[in-house]
């Protein structure tokens, strides 16, 4: 057993610069966006393998192929999401959830959201 005087100590500062700093929220929001664009590029990837007759180049047997294969595109996906070389779609959700983000910090009163078209629950319930 360790004695209390035994345990190491570390002044504040060097733990603060050892520790990261939490991701913002476009840091957040940009993950989610290319997590979801490589989601998207991995069930088509799954969806084209279906059409394609096996070569027999990962092997004959369907579980170890299809491990293979879902290998390889996982690979594929990971390397065009992480280098933003994808179909784009990432930035264009970034973009939207910052724009509807911009429109719905403008709107405050009640009187803007009258105008802006945009009816709180209440309002729907009679």
């Amino acid at each position: 057993m360790i004695g209390l005087g035994a345990l190491p100590t570390a002044d504040p500062l060097t733990q603060a610069q050892g520790m990261k700093a939490l991701p913002g929220p476009a840091e957040k929001t940009d993950k989610a966006a290319r997590q979801f664009e490589g989601l998207l590029m991995g069930l088509l990837f799954q969806t084209m393998r279906k059409t394609v007759e096996p070569s027999g180049l990962l092997g004959d047997s369907g579980q170890s192929r299809s491990t293979y294969e879902y290998l390889m595109d996982q690979a594929v996906v990971d390397q065009a999401v992480s280098t933003g070389h994808g179909w784009g779609l990432a930035d264009r959700l970034k973009e939207s959830w910052n724009q509807h983000e911009k429109t719905d910090k403008k709107i405050t009163t009640p009187d803007e959201l009258r105008d802006s078209g945009k009816l709180p629950i209440g309002a729907l319930s009679r």
